[in-house]
């Protein structure tokens, strides 16, 4: 009994334990005899049971260290034994008759069942007693928290009168506050207006006032150049010349940096080319490169469109920071403006510029903060190459009213690439028409401008081209002016007007020019103005024929002027701005009117020469060999500008064309051999039998743009 002592020590009343397990077995069970101890030798016995106590005792503790469940047999009758550690005893059992083995395990199981099934009665008796005993207490406690809440809630309707009194008198207070306060800030609002007012106006006359002696500067040292100085002296000019260019750079970038944190800066909606945008902007780099080792190289994207409808000069004006930014921090190498289309919708395009140097490289850590105001990649930037960290700041601004992004990638010591992306609308690409030349000399000039120096450049810039130019400066005496032109039927064939001046400004002019005298409601009238806010469309509305902003270069103000005396009707489209004139339309126009003959053999350089040169905005005419070149050519000498010819072709080639073209005097037509023959001596034999130049096999766009630019565009703009 020492085992079954060891085992069942902490036994908790054994014998009721005991007694009713032993009742369970007897009431669930048929035909079996039972044997029940604890550890205390507490035991309990069916009637009849076989074994004697001491024996029944005796053999338990022999069995009940081989197993819990052990079945062995005395006297040829048969027992099972089985521990139940849950109430610390054993139970031995036998039939009431003998049984055979294989019946026996049957009441092994059985006996096993009917223990389980007390145990799990006793267990749910367990519970549903602690389960009582928890909802006496739960019941205890929820009694005491009823009380408890009951008192909160007395408590919590005091306080809530308390508070309500409170607010009521609050209420009233605040209501009192809030008129008073009302009254402040009405007044404090509409100073604040008026001060916007105030800053907006300021930022106008400041534009106006400082572009106005930096117009004069520039264009007095232009003129000043055209004297004839001696070397020393046209240094001089020339610094005085770039310095007036860099002072107004920086005005123009300090004043757009006031406009876009005032929420003033807008953009405009007209038609342009930005392929002649990119090639301008490059033709404007490169004389700040000049003297370095450093190639400036243009790229433009097959797919880039002839035109598109946007704001010209914001565009332009960041890539010339970009470029101009590049240019600053490059020494040698390569400077490159890629203009790719990202994306193109039915509305609109996606237009993508990349701008790579071959420059010092921008540290990782400060490729974002270079695009903050007034920062730059670091202190030491500043002193050794200038600059007040503006022209960033400005693109990404400019680029967001674009809806599109400036940012950068770069390697330090290697070079960057600065790229652009914008959102611009899709143009009518329709054909205008050629310029008609047409002589200015004499034509009837009346200049209005209140500001002496700009009234002196232009007078200046129009004798010399021999206009009879009336200048006057006080537009208050331009009404009794025009009415003594009609009186003595000396009416002027072109006015321009200044936009910024006292009552009457040019506005005021141009409606009273349009509406007010029958006689000169036709008079072509330009808007010719040193302000920067964007206000051709506003020009337009009022009655001008074409604006320009000042200073303009000399050849696209003769074109611009050509073009409004020329007599032509405007092109019909769909869009009112396209026939209205400014630099970039007439840039354009330029670009637009060229018609180039192509007189080439081989259907895929046939293609591939009109995708390239329509997509551009030329006007393409093909010629399968020499003969068609030739009576095409002669049917209508008027109607081409240029002639690309390929040397190798049937019937006749391209140099037996060039000379019957020579020979029927057609000489003044600009005529490009495109060959694959690349050796020493043939460039001598084209120019020979008289082509002007001549380009190798296969063709590339950069290369023909730049023999159109050079035998066409100057020529057009003399």
């Amino acid at each position: 009994m020492t085992t079954l002592t060891n085992l069942f020590a902490d036994l908790a009343d054994p014998m009721g334990a005991l007694t009713a397990l032993y009742t369970h077995l007897e009431q669930e069970t048929e035909h079996l005899l039972f044997f029940c101890l604890d550890h205390s030798g507490h035991h309990l016995a069916s009637d009849y049971f076989p074994l004697e106590i001491g024996q029944a005792i005796q053999y338990i503790e022999e069995n009940e260290k081989k197993s819990s469940e052990v079945s062995f047999s005395v006297q040829e009758r048969s027992f099972f034994l089985l521990a139940v550690p849950d109430l610390q005893c054993f139970i031995l059992a036998t039939t009431k008759e003998s049984a055979q083995t294989s019946a026996f395990n049957w009441i092994s199981t059985i006996i096993r069942l009917t223990v389980r099934l007390f145990l799990a009665h006793r267990d749910t008796g367990e519970t549903v007693n602690r389960l009582r005993i928890h909802k006496k207490q739960f019941d205890r406690k929820f009694a005491v928290l009823e009380k408890k809440f009951q008192d909160i809630m007395v408590e919590n309707e005091q306080n809530y009168q308390k508070i309500r009194e409170q607010q009521l008198n609050y209420a009233n207070t605040l209501q009192v506050e809030i008129t008073q306060q009302t009254a402040e800030l009405r007044r404090a609002k509409k100073a604040a207006e008026a001060a916007n007012i105030a800053k907006s106006e300021f930022l106008a006359a400041m534009s106006h006032e400082i572009r106005t002696p930096m117009n004069g500067i520039i264009g007095f040292a232009d003129m000043l150049l055209e004297t004839g100085m001696d070397g020393e002296q046209d240094e001089f000019a020339q610094t005085i010349k770039r310095s007036a260019d860099a002072l107004l750079s920086l005005i123009n970038d300090i004043l757009d940096f006031s406009k876009v944190e005032a929420g003033k800066l807008d953009l405009e909606c007209i038609n342009f080319d930005p392929e002649i945008t990119a090639q301008d902007v490059c033709d404007l780099i490169r004389p700040k490169v000049a003297g370095r080792p450093i190639e400036v190289l243009c790229r433009i994207d097959d797919a880039l469109p002839a035109n598109v409808m946007g704001d010209p000069g914001r565009f332009r004006q960041v890539l010339v920071n970009l470029m101009g930014n590049s240019a600053k921090f490059t020494k040698k190498g390569e400077l490159e403006l890629a203009l790719t289309v990202d994306e193109e919708t039915k509305e609109g395009i996606t237009l993508h510029a990349r701008i790579r140097d071959t420059g010092i490289g921008i540290p990782e850590d400060k490729l974002e903060s270079i695009f903050e105001a007034f920062r730059q990649a670091d202190g030491s930037t500043t002193r050794e190459y200038g600059g007040t960290g503006l022209g960033l700041s400005i693109c990404r601004k400019i680029a967001r009213l674009m809806q599109g992004h400036v940012w950068v990638e770069s390697q330090l010591g290697e070079g960057s690439t600065f790229h652009f992306t914008a959102k611009l609308k899709k143009a009518l690409q329709q054909r205008t028409k050629k310029f008609n030349k047409i002589s200015l000399a004499k034509k009837r000039v009346l200049v209005v401008d209140d500001n002496p120096t700009n009234l002196s450049i232009l007078d200046h810039i129009l004798k010399a081209a021999d206009f009879d130019v009336v200048a006057i400066q006080d537009s208050s005496k331009v009404h009794s002016l025009l009415l003594q032109t009609i009186t003595d039927n000396l009416l002027f064939d072109l006015i321009i007007l200044d936009i910024q001046m006292p009552t009457p400004d040019g506005y005021a002019l141009a409606k009273m020019i349009r509406h007010q005298l029958p006689e000169t409601a036709k008079i072509p009238l330009l808007a010719y103005t040193s302000t920067t806010e964007r206000n051709a469309q506003r020009c337009k509305d009022v009655g001008f024929d074409a604006f320009l902003t000042k200073p303009t270069r000399r050849e696209i103000l003769f074109k611009t002027i050509e073009k409004l005396l020329g007599g032509e009707e405007p092109a019909v489209t769909n869009s009112v701005s396209e026939t209205f004139i400014t630099q970039y339309s007439v840039r354009e126009e330029i670009k637009q009117s060229v018609s180039i003959l192509l007189a080439e053999d081989n259907p895929v350089n046939q293609k591939l020469a009109v995708l390239i040169l329509t997509k551009a905005g030329y006007t393409v005419t093909v010629a399968n060999n020499g003969k068609i070149a030739v009576e095409t050519f002669a049917a209508d000498p008027q109607q081409f500008d240029l002639i690309l010819m390929d040397v190798q072709m049937p019937e006749m080639d391209g140099l037996a064309a060039t000379r019957e073209l020579r020979a029927r005097g057609f000489s003044h037509i600009p005529i490009i051999a495109m060959t694959a023959n690349a050796m020493i001596g043939d460039r001598e034999i084209c120019i020979g039998a008289g082509m002007n130049d001549y380009i190798t096999k296969p063709v590339k766009r950069e290369i023909i743009f730049a023999i159109i630019e050079k035998w066409l565009h100057h020529e057009l703009e003399r």
